[in-house]
């Protein structure tokens, strides 16, 4: 809770005025997760960092216009990596480059979803299978299972309503169970 307040304050502080201390800060709290966040999208070290890079100087860019009555302070960054995703994929164009690879992280084992997958594939499986999924289902797949995100905040990210990223999310889970059934029969 302490961070989050934290977060709000350098926030306040850069809206005010420039305040490098408060955007260093800033940057250092979410440097990490937006890279791996990236990372995990685009498969490239050297992409990754420059795409973060561009996350940040598009959230210092654009703090004037965040609104935290709307979103909180990493919801609102999420949608901004997100589209940064999407326009490297959009000037890119070259899908066959990029392995998503899948987090060795506690948060899959805390559902039996994803024990369940995890069990019955290999991992190159599940992310072959996962890449081929249309991009709007593959993000919203990989915030909820990957990143731990709510339907809420991944509603918010993609801009999209909530019971659209349900629906879509357990569309896909379906399928992959489907698929994981299959493939282990």
């Amino acid at each position: 809770m302490e961070t989050n307040k934290q977060v709000k304050r350098w926030v306040k502080s850069v809206q005010r005025g420039p305040d490098k201390k408060a955007a260093d800060k800033l940057i250092s709290h979410y440097l990490d997760e937006m890279f791996g966040y990236v990372f995990n999208r685009v498969a490239s070290r050297e992409n990754a960092k420059d795409i973060t890079q561009q996350i940040f100087i598009s959230m210092l860019q654009s703090l004037d216009k965040y609104d935290a009555s709307k979103s909180n302070f990493r919801t609102w960054l999420y949608s901004i990596a997100s589209r940064r995703v999407a326009d490297y994929y959009r000037t890119k164009e070259q899908t066959d480059d990029r392995l998503v690879e899948m987090p060795d992280d506690d948060r899959i084992s805390d559902d039996a979803f994803r024990i369940d997958v995890e069990k019955s594939l290999e991992l190159n499986e599940i992310n072959d299978f996962i890449d081929h999924l249309e991009q709007d289902r593959r993000q919203i797949f990989k915030l909820k299972v990957f990143e731990g995100f709510t339907f809420a905040e991944i509603a918010a990210v993609m801009q999209m309503p909530e019971s659209t990223v349900k629906s879509s999310f357990y569309a896909t889970q379906k399928l992959l169970k489907n698929e994981f059934r299959e493939g282990s029969a």
